[in-house]
């Protein structure tokens, strides 16, 4: 990693496990402090890469006050904005079904798909992108979104559950 590219306003917590796998492209710029309190956020950035998880970040990335916890793959590709407060998961961190719940069986069957966010992409702020979705290259979500499902190139989505807004 070329530490001389690496920004960051504020100290984040980074949880990554020494069994994990995280790195860093150039020109990363991350917020962790009140110089984002613009937006009413004034936390700072957590990520968490599991055991045995990835988290691979690409060149020219800016993140604000962002959760992101990679339990098994989570990608950027490269010039992505992604604003205040977004949430981005590879994982439901429990079981879905309600017998499993508090018991040992809770995490053993706890579901995690891979996350891809492709080139040229805008997330606004507060949205939550969820286990198992591709963003495509050149998209633009919507503040509040959550996202559930794929979404193509060159698109614009928005809304919850996010939906096709219109063409880029």
């Amino acid at each position: 990693m070329d530490y001389s590219s690496f920004d960051s306003l504020g100290i984040p917590n980074l949880e990554i496990s020494p069994k994990g796998k995280f790195s860093i492209g150039r020109m990363f710029v991350m917020i962790n402090d009140a110089k984002s309190a613009v937006l009413g956020k004034n936390n700072r950035c957590k990520i968490v890469v599991g055991e045995g998880a990835s988290l691979i970040i690409g060149d020219k990335i800016g993140i604000s006050n962002v959760t992101i916890v990679s339990t098994k793959s989570i990608v950027f590709g490269n010039n992505i904005l992604v604003g205040g407060g977004a949430t981005i998961v590879d994982t439901d961190f429990h079981s879905l079904d309600s017998e499993d719940w508090h018991s040992a069986n809770d995490s053993k069957n706890m579901k995690s798909s891979p996350v891809v966010i492709k080139d040229n992409v805008f997330i606004g702020m507060n949205s939550i992108i969820l286990k198992g979705v591709t963003v495509g290259s050149n998209v633009i979500v919507a503040a509040g979104s959550v996202v559930t499902k794929n979404i193509p190139d060159n698109q614009v989505w928005g809304g919850n559950p996010a939906k096709f807004i219109k063409m880029r």
